[in-house]
């Protein structure tokens, strides 16, 4: 029973470790968080102080009656603290259990220390052994503010439950095991053997209340190297509790053999345990785990994070962004200065932006040993670990001008997608710091986020350009289109005039055709050398009259277009423009309709809009050829003869002014166009 009692409280002991390290690891900035740990500590202390007095064959030394007495106030005053925490301490009884919390095991270690000293005839009262009824009282106790902080919770219910549960299961079963040793005047060995099973389920329950509680600034702040030698502590403790387990078993199995066998066990884990604490790799590899998965992070990143995205977002310059680019990573290593390296159009890096970092920087080929390193494994290079252990880096060699500098720290690589678009070459920092795989995985993803940032600005620039090539060609394309049509009308003037030359009306006519010609021509050159089109210069038009100008130009033309309705109305627009495109809709209808037909113009109005219609007999377009080629540049059907961007031109300049363009049109039958112009507001 001894044996199992003992194993029973080692579980615990266990147990409050575990609990104890998450505190410290993990849960630091839970509230009361400081208490916690104390508890746990506390707690694991008493576990271990019982399961050797276990092993002696004691049922309940004074040590472990000490501790016990020492955890139940440390427990009690978590658990007034928690108490605090939930705003419940104004209420009349608060005060009281209080001072009872505090008190009873007060008293009881005084009690205790009485006795110790030799003073046992005080241990009992009226037949009734003190001690067990202080442990009983503070039991009791125990239960009664984990009864209030379950009610107190509310609505933070989901939070304390758990802690409740397993705070009020071992204060239960303790209440159970002291009221049968009161009536008996003797513990129950049975349990108090299994006490420490108990206690180590009931935490196991109360350690998942621990990780619900709020966050608050409540904390301890632990150095590093202080958690990395506590945590290495705790495991080699855990370690030593298995061998001396698993030495028990060995003598008590191995027969003859048992004492040597367990002792050589016993020197070889020892042995193991030396090797590995001494060994660097393994050293490393802890702290590294530590630091992962245990501790708070080296770096803020939602700050790091902000203040990078900051920087890259309050340049709009190209140039100027690359070098807030390679300060940004500078800064966040605490760097002195670096140099950005970017792939050029002839897969070469240049050097594009440097800030403080003096180094003769040159010109790397895309296909060099550095380069493809870099595209190939998305390493950071760490100069000093690159001279210490150049086995890490595949037998890289680095190009001449960075390894005879002494300036150079870094090389990060910027990765877009599995491209390298870039690397930045960073000086040494301002102070000696230490460059672990945290400050890796933040250069690496900043160095995504760079490339990304000006790959997109280098694109939005080649939009730019790229836009005004095009701006550039559509007017070229328009002016043509014009001209075109300004030829054709000098040419039918040409091919009338040898049989009416001697017709003085018709030299009137050619005289003002060619002025008219002239005139427009010289409106074209003026808007190409503006670099505008018209729908960037307008003018209040009155639109009935455009009409009248269009009809009056394509009267020489068959057949011969007719207004059919017209209203005063004012559109804001470039008259010249809009004469010209309502004439080339009525120019194609000319085209397709043969000289017994009909070309018709109309004008009205809603409450918004102007509405322009265009109306013939002609030979129609089919649907498919309406939605998929009519408004296509570049596409036509009059061969060499035509341009293909009319209708485009059309379209383009009515949806400028805010308008739409509507076509019906059915083979056979004719096409109708209709225009719809903002009506100008009145001024």
């Amino acid at each position: 029973m001894y044996i199992i009692g003992a194993y029973s409280y080692i579980t615990a002991a266990i147990i409050f470790l575990a609990v104890f390290s998450l505190i410290v690891l993990r849960w630091r900035a839970r509230s009361a968080s400081l208490e916690l740990a104390l508890a746990m500590l506390v707690g694991c202390a008493w576990a271990l102080v019982s399961a050797f007095a276990a092993f002696e064959g004691i049922v309940n030394s004074l040590w472990s009656v000490g501790l016990e007495i020492v955890r139940n106030l440390v427990w009690g005053y978590l658990l007034l603290k928690i108490l605090r925490l939930l705003n419940v301490t104004s209420s009349s009884w608060y005060q009281s259990i209080e001072r009872i919390t505090y008190g009873i095991p007060i008293v009881l270690l005084a009690l205790l220390l009485f006795v110790t000293a030799g003073g046992s005839g005080i241990g009992h009262w009226l037949g009734y052994d003190l001690r067990i009824v202080g442990h009983l009282l503070m039991s009791l106790t125990g239960l009664i503010l984990v009864e209030q902080i379950f009610r107190g919770s509310k609505e933070q219910r989901w939070a304390f439950k758990f802690l409740c549960s397993g705070f009020g299961g071992i204060y239960l079963f303790e209440f159970y095991v002291y009221s049968e040793a009161l009536l008996f005047s003797a513990l129950n060995a049975n349990a108090w053997a299994s006490r420490g099973f108990v206690v180590a389920i009931s935490l196991i329950l109360a350690a998942i209340g621990m990780s619900r509680l709020p966050v608050t600034s409540l904390g301890l702040n632990l150095s590093r190297p202080m958690v990395f030698y506590a945590t290495g502590l705790v495991f080699a403790g855990i370690y030593l509790l298995i061998v001396a387990g698993g030495g028990y078993y060995l003598q008590l199995f191995g027969g003859d053999w048992g004492g040597v066998i367990r002792n050589t066990f016993i020197f070889a884990a020892l042995l193991f345990l030396l090797v590995t604490v001494s060994s660097g790799t393994m050293r490393s590899r802890l702290r590294v785990y530590i630091d992962k998965h245990f501790l708070n992070y080296k770096y803020d990143y939602r700050e790091e994070w902000l203040r990078l995205i900051r920087q890259l977002s309050s340049e709009q310059d190209v140039g100027r962004l690359e070098e807030a680019a390679v300060k940004a990573l500078a800064d966040m290593m605490d760097s002195d200065g670096g140099v950005l390296l970017v792939r050029q159009a002839r897969d070469v890096f240049q050097v594009v932006a440097r800030t403080g970092l003096k180094i003769e920087a040159q010109t790397e080929p895309a296909d060099g040993a550095m380069i493809q390193f870099l595209e190939q494994w998305q390493w950071v290079i760490n100069m000093q670990e690159f001279h210490s252990e150049p086995d890490l880096y595949q037998g890289l060699v680095l190009p001449e001008w960075i390894q005879r500098s002494d300036n150079i720290w870094l090389v990060v690589p910027l990765m877009l997608q599995a491209r390298l678009y870039g690397f930045v070459v960073l000086g040494k920092p301002r102070a000696e710091k230490a460059f672990n795989w945290e400050d890796i995985d933040l250069l690496k993803t900043a160095g995504r986020q760079v490339a990304i940032h000006l790959a997109q600005a280098g694109s939005a620039l080649a939009l730019v350009e790229a836009r005004q090539f095009e701006a550039f060609n559509r007017l070229s394309a328009y002016v043509m289109h014009d001209l075109k049509n300004l030829m054709s009308q000098l040419g039918l003037v040409v091919k009338n005039a040898e049989k009416h030359k001697s017709n003085p009306a018709f030299v009137d006519d050619a005289i003002n055709t060619v002025n008219n010609a002239v005139e427009r021509m010289n409106r074209l050159l003026a808007q190409l050398q503006a670099g505008m089109l018209s729908s960037e210069k307008r003018d209040l038009v009155e639109l009935s009259s455009v009409l009248e100008l269009v009809v009056q130009d394509k009267s020489r033309g068959t057949p011969v277009p007719h207004i059919l309705q017209s209203i005063e109305c004012f559109v804001e627009v470039d008259r010249d423009r809009l004469v010209s495109i309502i004439g080339h809709i009525v120019q194609n209808a000319q085209d397709a309709t043969p000289t017994t037909g009909f070309v018709h113009l109309s004008l009205g109005t809603d409450s918004r809009f102007a509405m322009v219609t265009i109306e013939d007999n002609g030979s129609g377009m089919e649907e498919a050829f309406i939605k998929n080629r009519l408004f296509k540049p570049f596409d036509s059907t009059k061969g060499l003869t035509g341009m293909g961007i009319g209708a485009h031109e059309v379209r383009h300049f009515i949806e400028d002014l805010g308008g739409s363009v509507d076509v019906e049109s059915q083979p056979g039958k004719g096409t109708t166009f209709r225009l719809k112009i903002p009506i100008a507001k009145k001024r």
